[in-house]
C-alpha cells in the first residue's frame, strides 16, 4: 500500500507575496500555542551567532527539501514495484 503525505492546513494563515527580481516574501501567522512552541524550539536548537532570519530560512528550506527527497523515493518505490506496468509504454525503471 502506498504511503501518503497528509497536511491539514485548514487553520493555516499564510501569505505568499511574489517580489520583484525573483523574490518572494512568505508570511506565516502562528496562534498563542504554534508560537510558543516555536520560541521553545528555537530557544533549545538555534546557534547564538545565526540570526533569527536565518535559522528560519534554513527551517523552512531543509523542510522542502527533506519532502521533496520523501517524495522521490515514493516515486521510486512505485516505480519499482510497478515496473509492469511502465514497460509496455517503454519507460525503464533502473535499480
Amino acid at each position: 500500500m502506498p504511503e501518503t503525505v497528509k497536511l491539514n492546513i485548514d487553520g493555516w494563515k499564510i501569505r505568499l507575496d511574489e517580489r520583484s527580481r525573483g523574490r518572494m516574501k512568505f508570511q506565516i501567522k502562528l496562534n498563542k500555542e504554534e508560537t510558543e512552541a516555536f520560541k521553545a524550539f528555537t530557544d533549545t536548537v538555534k546557534p547564538e551567532e545565526v540570526p533569527l532570519d536565518d535559522f528560519v530560512k534554513s527551517i523552512f528550506l531543509t523542510g522542502i527539501e527533506s519532502m521533496n527527497k520523501k517524495l522521490v523515493e515514493m516515486v521510486q518505490k512505485y516505480a519499482e514495484e510497478h515496473k509492469d506496468e511502465f514497460n509496455p509504454s517503454g519507460i525503464e525503471i533502473v535499480e
